[in-house]
């Protein structure tokens, strides 16, 4: 993995143009609010696949009044300068995001690129993550996963178009028994897989947190937990398509699957006992920096792989414990990390190998 050099956007977000050239460990964006540091954060992430850790409408991301925006980033691997371009412009009046790198948007070049970043969020609503929806659960396990296997996107993907082709045969009057017997048997076979990967992502988070805690006797013993009344180790293709098809009544009365890996959700119990759900704000960021930590170690000393962290608004609820934490990450892994707040100030604790944007003045 490598580490990025430079950015310039134009027409993008709130910045009509822009150019900022970063360290190779520790950048610190700090400014007003709806400055643009999010932004700016958000056009980092929109370099890999996808659109971005905001998943947002390619139109909203184009500056005001304009067709297309434009990002130009410098990425040096291996010693080499990479050079990966963003477009995104209206394609048969169809808005599309087009990758290069150095000028090349063969299939190769991509999954090269693809295969190269790799990146982790904290984002806001995240010290909140054990009290919202499931499907936010299920999302901060599946970026997790992302980070480590460039491919499992399209697993995803897959399940879900296969979730909605079946979904849209079911209210058909008389449909095509074959028909629906193969879509539920890729169901089947892709949810498994969906299953055995974020059940391995579990246990390898889990590892690490107690590889971490007997280190470093962080605050909790925590432990994440699958929640799903379907599955357990013993699940199995016939015991899913048969569940698949006795459901197909229900399942055409209500949409969707009943049962499934967009059905579950994840709890953390702490000391054994208390879930995490019970937590303060303060203590919910504790525990998701604990398991970001634990990811890092995971895929830099088991994966040979380093991420680049991208920590929104990391500074609010940022007690002690949580400075600590925070410190420890940028001291203890040879990775770049972004940071953004609103002052210069709140990232005094921080080493001082850091640069210093004052987005406000761009």
């Amino acid at each position: 993995m490598g580490i990025l050099k430079k950015i310039s956007l134009n027409n993008y977000r709130n910045f009509k143009s822009c150019k900022i050239s970063f360290n190779n460990k520790c950048n610190i964006l700090f400014g007003k609010n709806g400055s643009g540091k999010t932004n700016i954060l958000e056009s980092l992430s929109i370099l890999g696949k996808g659109r971005g850790f905001r998943n947002a409408n390619l139109l909203n991301l184009i500056y005001k009044n304009e067709k297309e925006f434009f990002i130009n980033s410098e990425f040096i691997k291996e010693d080499k300068i990479i050079d990966i371009k963003i477009n995104c412009k209206f394609v048969q009046d169809k808005l599309k995001k087009i990758s290069s790198v150095n000028d090349d948007t063969s299939k190769e070049s991509l999954e090269f690129l693809n295969s190269s970043l790799s990146f982790l969020y904290f984002l806001p609503e995240m010290e909140r993550l054990f009290v919202t929806s499931p499907s936010y659960r299920r999302n901060f396990i599946d970026k997790l996963i992302f980070a480590g296997n460039s491919n499992y996107n399209k697993t995803i993907n897959k399940y879900k178009k296969n979730i909605l082709e079946r979904s849209k045969l079911l209210q058909k009057y008389n449909y095509d028994q074959s028909w629906i017997e193969a879509i539920e048997k890729e169901i089947s076979k892709i949810g498994l897989e969906i299953y055995k990967i974020r059940s391995n992502q579990v246990d390898i988070i889990n590892d690490n947190l107690s590889l971490l805690n007997n280190k470093k006797q962080y605050p909790y013993d925590s432990k994440i937990i699958i929640k799903d009344s379907f599955y357990d180790s013993d699940l199995d293709n016939q015991k899913y398509l048969t569940k698949l098809k006795n459901s197909r009544d229900h399942d055409k009365q209500f949409g969707g699957a009943k049962i499934g890996p967009h059905k579950s959700d994840f709890l953390v119990l702490i000391n054994g006992k208390i879930e995490a759900s019970q937590l303060s704000t303060g203590q919910q960021k504790t525990l998701v920096l604990m398991i970001l930590i634990a990811q890092c170690n995971y895929l830099i000393n088991i994966k040979n792989i380093k991420p680049i962290l991208l920590f929104d608004e990391i500074c609010s609820h940022l007690d002690s414990v949580n400075r600590q934490i925070l410190l420890e990450m940028t001291d203890q892994f040879d990775i770049q990390f972004f940071l953004t707040g609103t002052e210069k100030s709140l990232f005094s604790f921080i080493s001082t190998k850091s640069n210093f944007y004052n987005i406000s003045e761009l």
